[in-house]
């Protein structure tokens, strides 16, 4: 079963939301969430509940970077660049090959609209299928 989810056309040029979420921009390492439900097609997220790793939640963000390209390189190429970038940064977080894992993936990277209010990051977030999960996915082996 393919296990790699994409959270894409997030809105990241947003800084002031309604309401009491966090912007997925400025999320970091280690945080831990709850966002609406997400799906094999691309979901556009552009808030999400932070909530302490030792409460119930879905997801947490466990890497992120950067990209340095100096034009939008289109949809296809971000999307392949964050899928491969998620994959290959898992491991080291979670303490287990991703293949074996109970988590999926999720990669957050910018779209064309929000590269233009400057948006660079690529982010990965795990989360399960169904359910919550108590404490960090970190050097879990789960």
């Amino acid at each position: 079963m393919n296990k790699f989810y994409r959270i894409g056309a997030i809105v990241f040029g947003m800084s002031v939301l309604a309401g009491c979420g966090t912007t997925v921009d400025s999320l970091s390492v280690g945080d831990c969430f709850d966002a609406p439900e997400v799906s094999y097609i691309a979901t556009e997220v552009s808030d999400v509940d932070v909530v302490d790793c030792d409460e119930p939640h879905r997801y947490e963000m466990y890497a992120m970077k950067e990209m340095t390209d100096s034009s939008f390189p289109g949809e296809s190429q971000t999307t392949s660049l964050a899928e491969d970038y998620c994959y290959s940064r898992f491991e080291s977080f979670v303490g287990m090959e991703y293949d074996y894992s109970i988590y999926y993936i999720f990669s957050i990277s910018p779209t064309s609209g929000s590269w233009s209010e400057g948006a660079r990051s690529i982010q990965c977030a795990l989360g399960l299928d169904s359910g919550t999960k108590v404490g960090s996915a970190r050097n879990s082996r789960e």
